[in-house]
């Protein structure tokens, strides 16, 4: 009886180092998968109303004015595309006190995503842009001639005067 336990403990050991050593065994490698980009060509360049503006400083009248023109799309041979959506972070600087009389300004930003070259209807800017803030446009979609939809560049403005 004690040859059968201790053979028995002996067989049993011996079935799970097996075990635990299959399990320790290299793994077969993963395969890389490569993510197909969503739209496979190069991002379009995007300008700010008729001008040649991608970003940078601008006038706050200008920027205003340039806003109501909505964005347009031109790439380098000269063929134009219509921008069809895009997304803008406003981030608006404002001055406050607290409650020891002490100044210090904070960010507020705001958020929208457009579905045409212009802002919508209920995003008012021209009356809430000053000096320090920062219009970030991102996620522009541009509509070629041939149907082909690519990825606009962001820019990115920043309010001056």
């Amino acid at each position: 009886m004690k040859r059968f336990l201790i053979l028995s403990l002996g067989l049993c050991s011996f079935g799970a180092t097996v075990l635990w050593a299959q399990t320790k065994q290299a793994k077969p490698a993963k395969k890389k998968v490569v993510a197909k980009a969503k739209y496979p060509y190069k991002a379009s360049p995007v300008f700010l109303g008729n001008s040649d503006l991608r970003g940078g400083l601008l006038a706050k009248a200008k920027f205003d004015s340039l806003m109501d023109q909505g964005l347009t799309s031109i790439d380098s041979a000269g063929i134009a595309g219509k921008v069809i959506e895009f997304r803008i972070y406003y981030k608006e600087r404002n001055l406050y006190e607290d409650s020891m009389g002490n100044f210090y300004t904070d960010v507020e930003m705001l958020t929208d995503m457009s579905k045409s070259n212009k802002l919508n209807s209920y995003v008012a800017l021209q009356n809430r842009t000053k000096k320090g803030d920062t219009a970030i446009f991102d996620d522009i979609m541009v509509l070629l001639p041939d149907s082909v939809f690519v990825r606009g560049a962001p820019m990115t403005f920043i309010i001056d005067k």
